[in-house]
């Protein structure tokens, strides 16, 4: 999930530059984001959540505080079991599919052009200039710590 501590940042994003998916981003752009989340479900948890209209909330432990939490049960089945199966990240998808789903199978821990280009297998500048320009694909966007 998203680290509330991090902030977007409006500066140019080098292959240093911490990534990751940005959900809440992408629920304000997208209202159709948890359909496109379905396709990356497991066949059992797509039975699952194809008989559920609306979305589930589930609790879970938040692994910084300890504190129990309500999640959308979906992503978070998605990223702690479904996409923790072998061949998740399949070697013949896109560029930015194969690093949207390194994001789901990590717990959307951020990473760099410079971590993703020996996850992904393309050079560090390929990936900077993929997702790193003006237009966000799948809400990856770059990230820039701001003071508490």
């Amino acid at each position: 999930m998203p680290d509330s501590k991090m902030k977007f940042s409006l500066v140019k994003p080098t292959v240093e530059t911490p990534f990751q998916i940005d959900f809440e981003w992408w629920k304000e752009t997208d209202s159709n984001w948890r359909v496109f989340l379905y396709d990356f479900l497991c066949d059992t948890h797509q039975e699952y959540f194809s008989e559920k209209k609306d979305s589930i909330k589930i609790d879970a432990v938040d692994p910084d505080t300890a504190q129990i939490i309500r999640v959308d049960g979906l992503l978070f089945t998605l990223m702690n079991h479904c996409a923790k199966q072998e061949n998740f990240i399949p070697n013949n998808l896109p560029l930015v599919s194969r690093i949207f789903r390194v994001f789901l199978a990590n717990g959307n821990t951020a990473l760099t052009p410079n971590q993703l280009s020996e996850i992904v297998n393309k050079p560090p500048r390929t990936i900077l200039v993929t997702i790193g320009g003006h237009r966000v694909y799948k809400g990856i966007r770059p990230l820039q710590k701001t003071s508490k």
